[in-house]
């Protein structure tokens, strides 16, 4: 099996190949992301130091490398390969992994390189592989941090040298190599910043069900009092003759085109159903607010919100709204279109004796300037887009909308993915977000007519209604 270079290998036959390319080129071999070390003895505490010193050393210059020169080979990661010498397995020492852990970090720091290691069992023997993690821009410069000299003087470390890893070598550092280095901590896509998102409040578990349920009652309600209305009326007695006649005449209008224009306006009500639940839901459950926490002392400007949530969950703008809010109960006639005047009310020769016709109230729908919403109709995935502006270091940033989440799914948490870019800020900040249900579990918010809403499960009995100690309502009055 030839070696993959371009990425780390994986499982057993991946490492032998690598350890085959580095048995076939010998220290031709030893490249900058690839370096050797003979036999390193572990189990002797007189041998450990020395051992855990060159890997150390090793362990630093990889990590000091540049990210760019990095990437080219094994994903970005270096590797020494302990237990070869001269194009041979020589083999090393199955030690145990706190004991080489804790060999190498008075060296390398605990704060220092990322590092790791497996064991390779090649058919030529026992194989360490020291996995050092690939070098990041923004990383810091990585210098020793404890001193080691042999007694033979074969191998010196002092405590504040740094190593760089070049093609054949791990070597001190030249003052070139510091000033990369510097150039690599200070190119940081980050340069320092940390954010974080999160939501003020819980989520709703709703039976939309009972809200569309609900509309339709009331929608039938009303046309069956207008087509109640149609009956025949004896004319009153009160007044005479010609008079007498005309006003007992109730309606200019033909009952079988009253009825159809009834039937007609049960029909387009209907299609407005989904729209009075929706804003019915944003009118009584939008109350959190999003918000964003800089952690750090950089002044991030031009600050962009993404928020992604998962299938079945509703996110909804309080201000986003057809609703017109004149305070007290819902109001769901005034987002259903104008019914037919109730029979008699159109009276001949201009007598109108009814109630004057409602007047439907001005919509008072905007879309909020820094906030957008929209579902992806194939993954059905809802993202929230917040346009923050600037913010200022350490300090927290809430949005001036209010929100309502809901789901009709039986969920008591669910998991919210964000992204957050910032201008000259070359990164993108990702994280993730838990927000919890506000009802217990299997319990969903219910509403019924002329009723506070109540708290029902599945299997609750409707008789419960009265515990509830809301105060709203989806009121049938106009």
């Amino acid at each position: 099996m030839e070696a993959d270079l371009s990425h780390l290998p994986t499982g057993t036959a991946g490492w032998c190949a690598l350890i085959d390319h580095a048995l076939t080129l010998g220290d031709r071999s030893e490249v900058d992301f690839l370096e050797l070390k003979g036999r390193l003895p572990f189990t002797e505490k007189s041998d450990r130091k020395r051992s855990a010193a060159a890997v150390s050393r090793a362990v630093l210059g990889a990590a000091n490398r540049m990210p760019d020169m990095a990437e080219r080979h094994l994903g970005g990661h270096g590797v020494v390969l302990v237990g070869i010498d001269e194009q041979q397995v020589v083999g090393a020492e199955r030690v145990d992994g706190a004991v080489l852990h804790d060999s190498l970090e008075p060296y390398v720091g605990d704060d220092g390189p990322r590092w790791d290691y497996t064991y390779v069992d090649h058919p030529k023997g026992l194989v360490l592989a020291v996995v050092v993690a690939p070098p990041r821009w923004g990383d810091r410069i990585h210098a020793c941090r404890k001193e080691y000299s042999a007694v033979d003087g074969s191998l010196t470390i002092r405590d504040g040298d740094v190593f760089v890893r070049v093609p054949g070598k791990t070597r001190p550092a030249t003052s070139s190599d510091i000033f990369n280095l510097e150039r690599r901590r200070d190119l940081s896509p980050t340069t320092g910043a940390h954010v974080r998102v999160g939501y003020s409040d819980t989520f709703d578990r709703v039976d939309s069900g009972s809200v569309e349920k609900l509309v339709r009652q009331l929608i039938d309600e009303t046309a069956e009092s207008l087509l109640g209305g149609l009956k025949t009326k004896v004319a009153s007695n009160l007044y005479g003759g010609a008079l007498a006649s005309l006003m007992s005449q109730e309606d200019r209008r033909d009952p079988e085109n009253f009825r159809n224009s009834v039937e007609a306006w049960r029909d387009h009500a209907y299609g407005k159903v989904t729209e009075v639940t929706t804003e019915f839901l944003r009118h009584e459950l939008a109350r959190g607010r999003w918000m964003i926490n800089n952690e750090s002392v950089r002044y991030l400007e031009s600050v962009r919100v993404q928020i992604e949530f998962p299938p079945g969950v509703s996110v909804l703008i309080k201000s986003d709204t057809d609703y017109c809010d004149h305070g007290g109960p819902f109001n769901f006639r005034s987002l259903l279109p104008k019914e037919p005047p109730m029979w008699g009310a159109l009276k001949p020769l201009g007598f109108n004796y009814s109630i004057p016709p409602r007047i439907d109230p001005i919509s008072t729908r905007h879309f909020a300037r820094d906030v957008e919403i929209e579902t992806d109709e194939e993954t059905h995935l809802t993202r929230l887009m917040w346009q923050v502006g600037d913010l200022r270091p350490n300090s927290t940033e809430s949005g001036d909308d209010l929100f309502a989440v809901v789901t009709d799914d039986h969920l008591s948490e669910f998991v919210v993915r964000w992204r957050v870019t910032a201008r000259g800020v070359n990164h993108v900040f990702e994280g993730n977000a838990t927000l919890s249900c506000a009802q217990e579990p299997a319990i969903h918010l219910t509403w019924v007519k002329n009723s506070h809403p109540m708290l029902d499960s599945p299997d609750a009995d409707s008789a419960a209604a009265g515990a509830s100690t809301e105060t709203n309502q989806l009121s049938a009055e106009g």
